[in-house]
This record gives C-alpha cells, sequence and structure tokens, in this order.
C-alpha cells in the first residue's frame, strides 16, 4: 500500500467522520484534528519525495492546528461551564 493512497483513505475516513458525527462538538475536533495531522504528514512525505527540505508550509499546517486545538478548547470549556453539555445544540443559545 502506498504512503499516499493510505493518507488519502484517511483523510475521507476524516470527512466522513464530520458528515456523520456532527451531535459532539468534540468528535467533530478530533477529525479536523485527524484531517490536518494528514495533510501535514503528506506535506512533509512530498518534501522528502522531492528532496526539498524546506518545510515552511509545515510550519503553516501545524500553526493552524494548534489554533484549532485552541478554539474548540475554549468552545467546549464555555460549553460545559454555562451548559454542562457539549453538544452542538447548545451552540444555539450563544448567538446572543
Amino acid at each position: 500500500m502506498n504512503i499516499t493512497t493510505l493518507i488519502s483513505i484517511t483523510v475521507v475516513l476524516g470527512g466522513i467522520s464530520i458528515l456523520y458525527n456532527t451531535k459532539y462538538i468534540l468528535t467533530i475536533l478530533l477529525a479536523l484534528e485527524l484531517i490536518l495531522l494528514n495533510l501535514t504528514a503528506f506535506n512533509v512525505y512530498l518534501s522528502v519525495e522531492h528532496s526539498n527540505l524546506n518545510l515552511s508550509n509545515y510550519h503553516i499546517y501545524l500553526t493552524l492546528s494548534a489554533i484549532e486545538a485552541s478554539i474548540g478548547i475554549s468552545l467546549i470549556a464555555l460549553l460545559s461551564r454555562n451548559f454542562s453539555s457539549t453538544s452542538i445544540d447548545s451552540l444555539n443559545t450563544l448567538k446572543n
């Protein structure tokens, strides 16, 4: 099995997980982390494969995943503090 097919399969599985598990924020965040991790691994693989060790794009993906994780943790903390639940249905009441 080629590494690109493995990365493609896991990205598709992450997308399917986002589509079907939309009740809780944590499952969506974990699926997004899986997709970002696979994109980072694919970027590193392409850099090594083409003997181009300029990993500047790697830092962009790493920064995006850190930002996404911090926003997700703050949303989960806000929901659990105010509503004692982390379901997405609670987000509709936060629009004010």
